[in-house]
């Protein structure tokens, strides 16, 4: 480095301490250095920025990662310019808007020490593992792809009482048919490696043809049986996946006792405003066991 860069790297330092932005950027010219990447009106955006906008994204081929780096940038450039539209707006200025930043903040901060609370967590082992592919014989050694002939119609157009005696997908039919219910007929597949083992023991002891319902993103999802092909999972294909998914059951088990105890513990400082508080809680019948927590949604299949 010779004394001309140290010259420069001294006289900005300094205008930092007097918290002078300018002098900096009339110094360097204006240009992005070090790790800024780019400005947008004299606003930097770092190389950090651009490493979270790419988030997990890897390639070996320098030109993809390249690409995708451009891409990453020009989102945020535009996102910036948006942005500075927004304030001129005077749109930060709004209540929605500071609702949603507080929101956003501790949405953030609740992940951020959810993340925390698993750093350094042991992870299961290859015996834990294995015992579980055998306990778990409808995901692995019996697994099933089933296949399922369906129904499906608003949540807000359908009437729960008249769902009653309806058992088969004619039955919906013919219901939906005489209230108007407007509804179409899809197929799809359930996998049994990764749908929730209480639903797959429950679709197992339904008799033939009988109307299961699923609620789906607004909509109820009626759904038969039409059949199914076995497909075992085994290996060490079954093993490793087996260790994400009790890896993941272990993180969330340990988030959940965490926060159980931190809501415990605040118990006292919370204070409602008259008819927000929470109904009291029935008391449990003597001898009678808490609730199973709902166990931690698998992680996706290996392929």
């Amino acid at each position: 480095m010779n004394s001309k860069t140290i010259l420069i790297v001294a006289a900005a330092s300094a205008s930092v301490a007097l918290g002078g932005c300018d002098k900096i950027k009339h110094l360097i010219g204006g240009k992005p250095s070090g790790q800024v990447v780019a400005t947008v009106n004299g606003d930097e955006i770092t190389t950090l920025e651009l490493k979270s906008e790419m988030g997990a994204f890897a390639s070996k081929d320098p030109k993809v990662m390249k690409a995708a780096e451009q891409q990453a940038l020009q989102q945020i450039i535009m996102r910036r310019l948006v942005s500075e539209e927004a304030k001129k707006e005077k749109l930060d200025k709004t209540p929605d808007y500071s609702i949603q930043v507080k929101r956003g903040e501790e949405a953030l901060l609740a992940q951020s020490f959810e993340r925390k609370l698993v750093q350094g967590m042991a992870p299961p082992t290859q015996r834990d593992a294995e015992n579980f592919v055998v306990d778990h014989p409808d995901q692995f050694a019996n697994r099933r792809i089933i296949s399922l002939d369906q129904i499906i119609a608003p949540a807000t157009k359908v009437d729960p009482k008249k769902l009653t005696d309806l058992k088969t997908l004619d039955d919906v039919k013919r219901s939906f048919d005489a209230n108007s219910v407007p509804y179409q007929e899809s197929n799809g597949e359930l996998d049994t490696l990764t749908a929730p083992p209480q639903l797959v023991a429950a679709i197992s002891k339904l008799p033939a043809n009988e109307v299961f319902v699923l609620p789906q993103r607004g909509a109820f999802v009626f759904n038969r049986v039409a059949g199914q092909k076995s497909q075992p999972f085994r290996g060490d294909l079954a093993t490793n996946y087996a260790m994400r998914v009790l890896a993941q059951q272990h993180q969330t088990d340990i988030v959940r006792k965490r926060l159980e105890t931190l809501r415990k513990d605040a118990e006292s400082k919370i204070v409602y405003s008259k008819g927000f508080a929470p109904p009291p809680k029935p008391a449990a019948a003597p001898g009678t066991p808490a609730p199973a927590a709902a166990p931690a949604p698998a992680a996706p299949a290996a392929k």
